[in-house]
């Protein structure tokens, strides 16, 4: 009859202690030894009064000697006068101390102002892997060469990439137009080269006949069609001639044309189509110098 008195005043005097506000949390690691760099948790447990706001330590928290790894929360258990709450802090140590010693407090925010509430001190036992003085170890040095990855350096190369695609702009905005102009007259130069390189070699196979003839003034008109951007390909003889306004190019013009298509034959054909080929120099030379003056 007497222990069942004691138990009812206890649990009768807990009640008291949480409806005042009596507020004790109780904190206790889950092992008692650990080593340098072991995970270990610290499990926090807070009764308080139902309806009353508690926090507990977040990560910026300062956990020494310990550091912080992570927390999950269990589930709250109440009932009609009392709310419990329990968290589990994983935490890791690197300090060297034999003995670990850890509290954490819980935080009672009321009307916008909070009252941090300690609870009791736990401690672990630090194992150290060398029990040796090291000061007394006998080191063995190795001069073997250990290959080591290089690491990539992210950092300086979206530095670089950024340089670059800075100097990329400015050189667009200052010299974008004389790039492009250089480029072009590149190109043409290329393109003109090939043109004198074939049309030398369908001249030297000979223009016994009207299709070797006619192969080759379709090859110029389509040159010039490239250079000038008109279209010589789709163009009579007779509306080439009305474009040009040029006299000797309209005689050299039609005499190929009578070579090809009519009862006249020339004996100097070599003679006209190198006239071509020296007209479309010529129209070469003049794009080149209108790209100069742009």
């Amino acid at each position: 009859m007497y222990k069942v008195l004691i138990i009812c005043s206890a649990l009768l005097l807990k009640g008291v202690m949480i409806l005042g506000q009596e507020i004790i949390p109780r904190g206790y690691f889950s092992k008692d030894t650990i080593q340098i760099g072991e995970h270990v948790d610290f499990t926090l447990i807070v009764d308080y009064p139902r309806g009353m706001e508690i926090l507990f330590p977040d990560s910026i928290y300062n956990y020494y000697p310990f550091e912080f790894i992570g927390k999950s929360y269990l589930s709250t258990i109440s009932d009609e006068n009392t709310s419990n709450d329990s968290v589990v802090f994983e935490l890791v140590t690197f300090e060297l101390d034999s003995i670990q010693k850890l509290g954490l407090p819980v935080f009672q925010v009321s009307e916008g102002d909070s009252t941090k509430i300690e609870s009791n001190v736990d401690s672990l036992f630090l194992q150290l892997i060398i029990t040796e003085n090291i000061d007394s170890l006998n080191l063995q040095e190795t001069i073997d060469y250990q290959k080591v990855s290089k690491a990539f350096n992210y950092p300086y190369l979206l530095i670089a990439l950024g340089i670059i695609l800075v100097i990329t702009i400015l050189v667009a905005v200052f010299f974008g137009k004389e790039i492009r102009r250089r480029f072009k007259v590149y190109r043409l130069r290329r393109a003109h080269l090939k043109f004198l390189e074939k049309f030398k070699l369908l001249q030297n196979e000979g223009l016994d006949s009207s299709d070797k003839a006619e192969h080759l003034l379709g090859f110029w008109k389509a040159y010039l069609e490239r250079l000038e951007g008109m279209p010589y390909t789709k163009l009579t003889t007779k509306e080439i001639v009305i474009l040009e306004q040029n006299r000797e190019f309209k005689e050299t013009l039609r005499s190929i044309d009578s070579n090809i298509y009519g009862e006249f034959k020339s004996s100097d054909m070599n003679s006209l189509i190198s006239k071509l080929k020296e007209f479309g120099i010529d129209r070469f030379i003049q794009k080149i110098d209108e790209l100069k003056h742009v």
